[in-house]
């Protein structure tokens, strides 16, 4: 099994794109971009912790836990993409398609102040 630890709170990338009126441009929105390359940091030293050196590509079960530090309400299953995207990112997973993640099972805990998503990858 492998385990990651990412702390912080998860935001939802499905809203982080902006429009530019004048210019029309679309961008990402700071704060997701700020957690991404926090979160980016953290995953590749618990990667080499690990000792994980080429991406899974074969089928696993993906269990994630997000400790919410506050009561704000937040939607599990767009915070779930933020960190599929970032385990394929942080080339922990070559491809977040189903054919690898067989299983996906999201929990949410409260913990008040201490914010964070536990990550656990097991082989099938």
């Amino acid at each position: 099994m492998i385990r990651f630890e990412i702390t912080g709170e998860t935001p939802s990338k499905k809203n982080v794109n902006k429009f530019n009126t004048k210019t029309k441009a679309v961008y990402k929105d700071k704060h997701y971009q700020a957690w991404h390359t926090g979160a980016m940091l953290q995953m590749k030293a618990q990667k080499t912790c690990n000792g994980q050196v080429d991406p899974i590509n074969s089928p696993v079960a993906i269990a994630l836990t997000f400790y919410h530090g506050d009561q704000v309400r937040r939607d599990s299953d767009n915070q779930t993409s933020s960190i599929m995207d970032l385990l394929q990112d942080a080339k922990v997973l070559a491809d977040d398609r189903w054919q690898i993640v067989r299983r996906l099972e999201i929990n949410n805990e409260y913990d008040k102040g201490n914010a964070r998503c536990l990550i656990e990858i097991k082989g099938l």
